[in-house]
Parts: structure tokens; C-alpha cells; sequence
């Protein structure tokens, strides 16, 4: 009778595991599950390597003024590469070779950041160096997988599609910054820059399984492939800068970028100076804001289908000037409730962040043109890697020319806040003027602000 009872149990619980992944997966596309799975192991590859970057720097004798520079450079090279190889990625039939090879060039591009900590002389110039060539396959990756997704997913499932792929992607951040800053914390002396080695080491492995994931793929041929040569690229820039639709999208998302690139050092510096937070504070951090993300993602991708992408890009620009807001309150306050105050809203405020993820890209695929989608996709990441040169170092620049004291955060965050209010406020404009409307970027008749 017990052996009967256990059976039952056993087949209610299977059935309602299958009744869970049906209801979770089950309507979802086979490319769908693939670009999620993809996307889970490029995930690995920035929480382990990219986003440790300042903490490997600053062990390896890293200033503040190195920081600042690592912030900055690395989109240079980027910005410099992304147009050529953009009409190369454009004149493919299938764009998934071009997304595979930046995969790997990313993996191996780390690997020889891990073994920089081997040498006997000063690193901290190769360091820099290094993690500036990271960005061209980096960047070269981001927009050939945008333009890849456009061509594989249609329209209409775009934002179950992509939604889907960062709830994934947003999981696995709750789970690995604790395991990666707690492994880091237990670690001593010189075994913390060899966790760090480690983790830049997974890279490349990581890396080949995304172009695993990427061969099963299926689609994405083009049938009429773009002519465009590197001799008119001006030309057809010129045209997309000439789209009223383009260039009103592209003025307000490069002031949202603005407002929050300002403060990507700056952030590291106010918990690791004056919040005296460790790796395992920052690991709880980063894990508390990602489960917050986890749970808003679907909010976010059902307020898409009800108010429009513009709506949630609002939001989501919104979250980033609320984040400042609140950080300068934590940095006023005693260290002990200025630290409760931080973490409770840091986790709230970034719950925003999610939003801003799922609606930029698609306001961005919304606001271009069809043909010769990378190299308008690259056109736009270009303005944005521009802007990822200047204003992260402008953020350090604020704080040092204060003195690099608390009150110099604190006065450097409040006008890196301001600049997000008045980035906020012009989403919002942008909203109120088009909603209700459908745009075509094709068509320059429709109005946009």
C-alpha cells in the first residue's frame, strides 16, 4: 500500500513537472529554446569574465584613472571595426558564421586576459590593451546576433522570442555572481587573481558552445544579398541619418546610454570605497537586482503587448535615474543604513533595467530600415560605442576634479542622476508623440519626434 502511495505521488509529480515545461515552453519556438540556450552560455562568459574586469584590474595595481581608461578605450577599436565587417556581415546569405566566429574570437580574446597575471613586468598597459581588442569581436558579435535574430524571428514573435531569452539569460545571473564573488572571497592573496584566471580561461569552452547551440539554428538565409560595398557606406549612412524615424529613436536612447555609461566606474568606486562592500557584497548585490529582473521580465513583455515598446523603453530609462537618486541617498546616510538603504533599493530600482533590455532592441529593429540591417544596426552601435568612449571617463573626470572624496561621489552621482531625469523625461515625449502610431521606417510620411 506505501509502495502504492509512493507510485501515485511520483506520477502527480511528473505530471505536473510536464504540465510546468509545457506551459513554459511547450508554446515556444524551437529557434526560440536554441537562442535562449545560446544566450545563457554568452551570459556566462560576461558575468565570469567582462563584469570582473574592475576587480582584476585594480588586483593587478590598476588606478582609478586606469579604471576610468577601461571603461572608455575598448569601444574605440570596436567603433573602428564595427562599419567593415558590418558590410561584410550584410553581403552574407546567412549571417550565422559571421555570429559564430565573434563568439570564439570573444573566448580566446579572454583567454589571453587570464594570462596576462603571469607576467613579471607591469600589466596593467597590456591589460588595457588587451581588453580594448576584446571589444571588436565583442561588439562584432552583438550587432551580427542582432541583426541574425531580426532575419531568423518574425516581427510578431520578436518580443515573446526575445523576452524569453533574457528571462533566461536573467536567471542565470542570480545563481553564478554568487558562486563566482563567494569562490573570490574565500580565496586569499594571490589565489583570488588566479580565480580570475579561471574564470577568463571558461571563456573560450563557453564560447564553443554557443556556436554548438548556433549550428541547429534554423534559417536566417537571406535570398537577396546586399550589393553594398565599403566605397558606400557614406552614403548609405547619410540616408539612415536622414530618417526622421531613425534619428528621433537615436537621439533619445544616446541620451539614456549617456546618463548611464557616466557612472560604470563610478559605481565599482562608491561600493567598494564608500559602502565598503567586498566581493561577496557586490556578488548579493548583482544576484538581488537579477532575481528582481527575473520576476518583472514578464510584466515588462505583457505591458509590451498592451502599451507598445516606447511605453516600457519610459520605464526603463526611468529605473536608471531612480537608481542614482537613491545611491546618492546611501552615500548621505551613515555607512550602516546607507548599506540597508542600498541594497533594498538598488534592488528595486534595477527591477527597471529589465525593461529598458527587452524594449531598446526593439525600438531600434522598429526604427530601421529592412534592407542592409547590419550596417544600420552597426551604424547605431557605433553612435553608442562612441558615446561608451566619453562618458565613462567623463564620470571619473567629475569625480577626481572634486577631489575623489565622498562628497566628490556624491556630487558626481547627483549630476550623472540629472542627466537620467532629463533622458527620462524625453522617452516620455518621444512616447506621448507616437503612441497609438505604427512606425515604418521605410516610409518618411509618418511623424517622430
Amino acid at each position: 500500500m506505501p509502495d502504492m502511495g509512493r507510485t501515485v505521488l511520483k506520477r502527480a509529480f511528473f505530471r505536473l513537472r510536464d504540465a510546468v515545461i509545457t506551459e513554459s515552453f511547450g508554446s515556444l519556438s524551437e529557434n526560440t529554446k536554441i537562442f535562449a540556450m545560446e544566450g545563457i552560455l554568452y551570459t556566462l562568459i560576461i558575468t565570469l569574465a567582462n563584469n570582473n574586469n574592475n576587480l582584476y584590474a585594480s588586483r593587478l595595481g590598476a588606478t582609478a584613472s586606469d579604471l576610468g581608461l577601461i571603461a572608455s578605450l575598448p569601444p574605440i577599436v570596436g567603433m573602428l571595426s564595427l562599419i567593415p565587417l558590418a558590410v561584410l556581415t550584410d553581403r552574407m546569405h546567412n549571417k550565422k558564421p559571421m555570429v559564430m566566429l565573434s563568439a570564439v574570437g570573444l573566448g580566446f580574446m579572454y583567454v589571453l586576459v587570464g594570462m596576462l597575471a603571469f607576467l613579471n613586468t607591469s600589466t596593467v598597459p597590456f591589460l588595457i590593451l588587451l581588453l580594448v581588442l576584446v571589444n571588436v569581436p565583442m561588439s562584432l558579435y552583438n550587432s551580427s546576433w542582432q541583426a541574425f535574430f531580426s532575419d531568423v524571428i518574425k516581427p510578431v514573435d520578436r518580443n515573446t522570442s526575445y523576452s524569453f531569452r533574457t528571462k533566461m539569460n536573467t536567471a542565470v545571473g542570480i545563481v553564478i555572481p554568487l558562486l563566482a564573488g563567494g569562490i573570490l572571497a574565500l580565496a586569499s592573496g594571490s589565489g583570488k587573481i588566479f580565480v580570475h584566471q579561471i574564470y577568463y580561461w571558461l571563456a573560450f569552452p563557453l564560447a564553443l558552445g554557443q556556436v554548438l547551440f548556433l549550428k541547429k539554428i534554423k534559417g536566417g538565409t537571406v535570398h537577396k544579398k546586399s550589393t553594398l560595398r565599403l566605397s558606400d557606406v557614406w552614403k548609405s549612412a547619410r540616408t539612415l541619418f536622414h530618417s526622421r524615424t531613425f534619428m528621433g529613436f537615436l537621439a533619445v536612447a544616446l541620451l539614456v546610454y549617456c546618463g548611464w555609461e557616466m557612472d560604470w566606474s563610478l559605481y565599482f568606486l562608491a561600493q567598494f570605497r564608500y559602502l565598503h562592500m567586498n566581493e561577496a557584497g557586490i556578488s548579493l548585490i548583482t544576484v538581488l537586482c537579477a532575481v528582481t529582473q527575473f520576476l518583472t521580465i514578464g510584466l515588462w513583455s505583457r505591458l509590451i503587448e498592451k502599451k507598445g515598446i516606447r511605453f516600457v523603453f519610459v520605464i526603463g530609462a526611468g529605473g536608471f535615474a531612480f537608481c542614482s537618486c537613491f545611491l546618492v541617498l546611501s552615500l548621505i546616510l551613515p555607512l550602516t543604513p546607507g548599506l540597508i538603504l542600498y541594497y533594498i533599493l538598488q534592488s528595486i530600482g534595477s527591477s527597471a533595467y529589465s525593461a529598458f533590455q527587452i524594449s531598446v532592441f526593439q525600438c531600434l529593429l522598429e526604427a530601421i530600415p529592412h534592407e542592409n540591417r547590419t550596417l544600420s544596426i552597426s551604424v547605431y552601435n557605433t553612435v553608442i560605442l562612441l558615446s561608451n568612449t566619453i562618458m565613462p571617463y567623463l564620470g571619473i573626470f567629475f569625480y577626481k576634479s572634486l577631489g575623489e572624496s565622498r562628497n566628490a561621489m556624491i556630487l558626481s552621482i547627483a549630476v550623472i542622476g540629472t542627466v537620467r531625469i532629463i533622458a527620462t523625461l524625453a522617452a516620455l515625449i518621444r512616447w506621448y508623440r507616437l503612441r497609438g502610431k505604427n512606425i515604418d521606417p521605410v516610409s518618411e510620411e509618418k511623424p517622430e519626434s
